[in-house]
């Protein structure tokens, strides 16, 4: 299925933003079982590339949330040896920040989870002022 997650994951994800809800609900249950089921590294990669990215506010939720999960599977030490270890501190702030209100707890959890270990708590701090941590 790894070969295919960048073919699937941005239909479904257009699907999260652009359907009625129970639509939305399925394409982010079946985003949740494409992440299951795959990968770490590959559902990481689709979800900060194609969702976390997205300007639409739907898709950044549920794509935060699926990475928060992934995050609370992998373990923060893991984590940390992984090379998007920079990246991932990065989206973790930036979610934190986001303009809607469960995105933002999403990416809040996600800073929290993160600061729990030195080396992602220096490329918080790089990544964000000492006001938002």
């Amino acid at each position: 299925m790894d070969s295919e997650v960048d073919e699937v994951a941005p239909v479904l994800l257009h699907m999260v933003w652009n359907s009625p809800a129970f639509v939305q609900k399925a394409a982010c249950q079946a985003l949740g079982t494409m992440v299951e089921n795959v990968t770490p590294a590959r559902a990481m990669t689709v979800l900060i590339d194609r969702g976390v990215k997205s300007r639409y506010v739907q898709e950044r939720k549920c794509a935060a949330e699926l990475l928060l999960s992934l995050m609370e599977k992998m373990g923060v030490t893991k984590l940390a040896s992984t090379p998007r270890a920079e990246m991932l501190a990065h989206v973790a702030g930036t979610l934190a920040q986001d303009c809607h209100q469960d995105t933002r707890h999403y990416g809040q959890e996600m800073v929290k989870m993160l600061l729990n270990n030195q080396k992602f708590k220096k490329l918080l701090e790089q990544s964000l002022s000492t006001h938002d941590l």
